[in-house]
């Protein structure tokens, strides 16, 4: 053998070691921005009733100090809303399942 070729050979080696460890490097970051992306819409899906509750209490309010331009009233049909909300539609089993899909979301990966 020539010692040009071994020389190639030998180069060709280190670069393919380098590129091993910047492969397996982009894996694990892959890999820990897959886990936050799914904790993220674990927290998501626990936060989309109080955020949809939110959403439509201040639409009903910003609707009646609308129709009605008193914003007391506007207000109460939101401080309304939201009661309701918490107290049947949160208070039930739509929080519980939340929370389950959450959890089972965090576990599958």
């Amino acid at each position: 053998m020539k010692l040009a070729s071994i020389e190639e050979q030998i180069r060709a080696r280190k670069l393919g070691n380098h590129w091993l460890r910047l492969d397996r490097g982009m894996a694990g970051i892959g890999a820990e921005i897959a886990s936050l992306l799914i904790i993220l819409l674990a927290l998501a899906i626990l936060c989309a009733p109080a955020a949809f509750g939110l959403g439509a209490a201040w639409l009903l309010a910003h609707w009646a100090i609308g129709a009605t331009g008193g914003e007391i009233l506007g207000w109460n049909v939101g401080i309304t809303v939201f009661a309701f909300f918490c107290r049947y539609i949160w208070g039930s089993s739509l929080q519980s399942a939340s929370r389950r899909a959450a959890e089972a979301l965090v576990a599958a990966k």
